[in-house]
């Protein structure tokens, strides 16, 4: 007896086990006649070969079940071509009560908790695979597989509806699902049209069937050719440098739309980085004008489908590399593909001159540092998948310039369809006129003219121009060397006077500039926006206004000149920060069916005795510093200052910040909402609402821990905060700032 029970035992976990790993057995023709009504849609699946089942029947009863979770699940990963991947796991983030989905599927868990597709289903750390699974859960799931994604496409808690209203009718029923209806629904979704436009959802799956494993080593193959990369053992990734993703825009091609690269057989080396774009280091020009290179990094592991984050450097669209945003680190905490991009940048990638016009609209907009990001995404979607990547899930962020670069391409009418989601820390709204443009191209031409000897004044250097043919002054300027350009074109430091650029050409960026966002007309995606507590601090500091007093101590002892230092870093930052982070929000939430945005304000550094007295006097949490703590490198602030800043006594609170901003963007990459950063340990990150009591989220950390939460902190516009000055400095003071230091600045326009 005890023996049939342990036979009768074995026997049901097993049908269990098979019934998950084949989604649903295949229906046989001698069950009864209540299964039959169901016969029609279970046919259709094992048409599909989505149903591999056993053939040995599938009862009334068993249909009359409830599906669970795990069934529900396991039907997503197949549909998504992820079943066997996930099968495979053998890592060990899991969630806590994995073991309930039996041996076999336990590593299906796991893999959901690294990749987590469905985190909507999963709290406190449980995925719960044998709970049932409701018509609503099961909506997300399907319309997921589709492309469509909650609060993207859909309101919270409208899946079912929203799936109805895509012939998925079977989920029209409030509660839980039976395996009949699980069937059904599936059956229905295979015939939807997925969102990108590309077919059914049944022929996305049997072009995806059981796809390839991504082959973990530095070799791999791309469009253009095979290249070699780097591994890096001690963080458990791969990657790959300087790899080209357009010709090098030089002689004919400079100041054009950036083309396809030339294509290589023999293996290219993929080790190093390539230069940075030709740029102004101090009165020296560094870098090469052969500059449009990427750089990728991803887990060595054998995932796929894996989401992609490609990042723009900032600098001012003027200096910058990616070596100042290494994702080695970022791309194993995230579980996703980190991909850095040159660009041409100051008069190499935004140069508006009439002359240089030849009637094609890319190549006479001026905006050639815009369009190669938009080349480097074209890469991707037509070369990440040999690199295991997602071109479906591609977020396109940036830092300062580059996240003024990246808020462009959203309103951008070529950028439609390279991207998924936006994330950009401590980039605004501008952009700049054409007219702009050609005449500050016209002041650098007359000023080279000058300096070459072949006019003595500006107004000769006019008069010699206007003797030119447009063929002789385009020939002219393609003959400059690129060095020379560089220099003539100067620095500035977040001013569009002296250095305009992103030109509302009509073409590139719409003739209407950031104001297309009110009308509707720009790509709503989910978007991240980040600011800083300080975000002022470090063009205070190198302002000529304060930066004799700080090199000679002076700040610290003239109590006028600190007082003033004070009042630029307090109300430069309120109003830097709230035009990176406020104004944009506000901005977009305006927009009727503007999927979800999120907000952040770093902050680490500002509490006394995180970092040294002095620094957190002048600089505090400046312009830039979140990037080391996405990274979990010391490029930016702390290079500059190697003592006092990232120091052994910080290292506890820094570094669990470090985790938790990387958990909070790997949810996001993943799903297009930070939540919880996938642990219940970690305040729920809510979207940027209007009037919202705590609409923003504060990062920071003491010497030993986390401080992290949902802020009531509100930053003010321009207006505001110039009358919050005028009331509380004084006239010399307020004269200084508003005059001199804060004149022309982005936010001060």
């Amino acid at each position: 007896m005890r023996k049939m029970k342990k036979m009768k035992r074995t026997m049901a976990i097993a049908s269990i086990l098979g019934l998950c790993v084949s989604g649903l057995p295949a229906y046989a023709a001698e069950t009864s006649g209540a299964a039959s009504a169901s016969s029609a849609a279970i046919d259709k699946l094992i048409q599909s070969q989505l149903i591999r089942g056993n053939g040995q029947g599938v009862t009334a009863a068993y249909l009359n079940k409830k599906a669970t979770r795990i069934q529900a699940a396991v039907m997503y990963l197949r549909l998504s071509g992820l079943e066997k991947e996930a099968l495979s796991y053998q890592g060990t983030d899991t969630y806590e009560d994995a073991q309930l989905a039996g041996k076999v599927l336990q590593p299906v868990v796991g893999y959901l908790k690294l990749h987590p597709y469905l985190q909507q289903g999963a709290t406190d750390n449980r995925f719960e695979p044998s709970a049932p699974i409701t018509a609503e859960g099961y909506a997300f799931m399907l319309l997921k597989a589709l492309g469509y994604e909650e609060g993207t496409d859909y309101e919270t808690g409208g899946a079912a509806a929203f799936a109805v209203g895509k012939g998925i009718a079977a989920l029209g029923q409030a509660g839980e699902l039976t395996n009949r209806q699980l069937a059904e629904a599936t059956a229905q979704a295979l015939q939807a049209q997925l969102k990108n436009g590309s077919g059914t959802l049944e022929q996305s799956w049997k072009n995806s069937a059981e796809p390839k494993a991504f082959t973990p080593q530095t070799l791999q193959q791309t469009k253009y050719g095979p290249i070699d990369g780097v591994a890096y053992e001690q963080y458990g990734t791969l990657g790959w440098l300087g790899v080209p993703y357009a010709a090098p825009p030089v002689g004919e091609l400079r100041w054009k739309a950036p083309v396809d690269p030339e294509a290589w057989t023999e293996t290219r080396s993929a080790k190093e980085f390539a230069e940075k774009s030709l740029q102004l280091s101090g009165t020296k020009t560094v870098g090469s004008e052969d500059s449009l290179y990427l750089n990728i990094w991803r887990p060595n592991t054998t995932s796929s489908k894996l989401p992609v984050m490609v990042f723009v450097h900032g600098g001012g669209n003027m200096t910058g590399s990616t070596k100042e945003f290494q994702g080695e680190q970022l791309a194993r905490k995230t579980n996703s593909i980190i991909i850095s991009v040159e660009y041409r940048l100051g008069a190499l990638g935004f140069f508006k001159n009439a002359a240089l016009e030849t009637g094609d609209a890319l190549d006479d907009s001026g905006n050639f540092g815009l369009l190669d990001t938009l080349q480097a995404l074209k890469w991707v979607q037509e070369n990440i998948k040999n690199f295991g990547g997602d071109a479906d899930n591609v977020t396109l962020a940036g830092q300062s310039a580059g996240a003024r670069d990246v808020l462009a391409a959203m309103i951008s009418p070529l950028g439609e369809g390279l991207f998924q989601k936006v994330a950009a820390f401590s980039g605004g709204l501008t952009t700049a006129a054409p007219e702009e443009g050609e005449k500050k191209s016209g002041d650098v031409l007359e000023k080279l003219l000058v300096d070459e000897g072949k006019a003595a004044t500006a107004e000769e250097a006019k008069a010699w121009i206007a003797k030119q043919s447009k063929e002789e002054l385009a020939a002219y300027l393609r003959g400059l060397p690129a060095d020379k350009l560089v220099s003539a074109f100067g620095g500035t430091a977040i001013r569009m006077e002296p250095f305009p650029h992103l030109f509302r050409d009509g073409t590139v960026i719409p003739k209407q500039g950031f104001d297309a966002i009110g009308s509707g007309d720009y790509a709503k995606v989910p978007v991240l926006l980040g600011s800083l507590e300080t975000e002022f601090s470090g063009f205070a500091f190198g302002d000529p206004n304060f930066s004799p007093a700080i090199n000679d101590g002076t700040l610290f002892t003239d109590k006028t000149k600190a007082e003033q230092y004070a009042a630029a870093l307090k109300y430069g930052s309120e109003a830097y920060a709230g035009f990176n982070a406020e104004r944009v929000a506000e901005r977009l939430t305006k927009v009727s069916g503007q999927p979800s945005v999120y907000a952040y304000r770093f902050a680490w550094g500002t509490q006394p005795g995180v970092i040294s007295d002095k620094l957190r006097t002048l600089l505090g949490a400046p312009h830039g510093a979140d990037m080391d703590f996405y990274t979990g490198r010391a490029d930016g602030i702390a290079s500059y200052f190697p003592e006092g800043y990232f120091t052994d006594a910080n290292k506890p609170g820094r570094e669990a910040l470090s985790d938790a901003m990387a958990a909070y963007l790997k949810q996001f990459l993943y799903t297009g909402h930070p939540g919880n950063g996938g642990s219940n340990e970690l305040a729920a990150w809510t979207p940027w609402a209007k009037d919202a009591t705590a609409p923003i989220m504060r990062f920071d950390a003491n010497n030993e821990e986390t401080e992290i939460g949902m802020s009531s902190q509100y930053n003010l516009d321009k207006a505001a905060v110039r009358a919050k000055m005028k009331k509380e400095l004084s006239e010399e003071t307020f004269k200084l700032l508003d005059e001199k230091v804060f004149n022309g600045r982005f936010f001060w326009e």
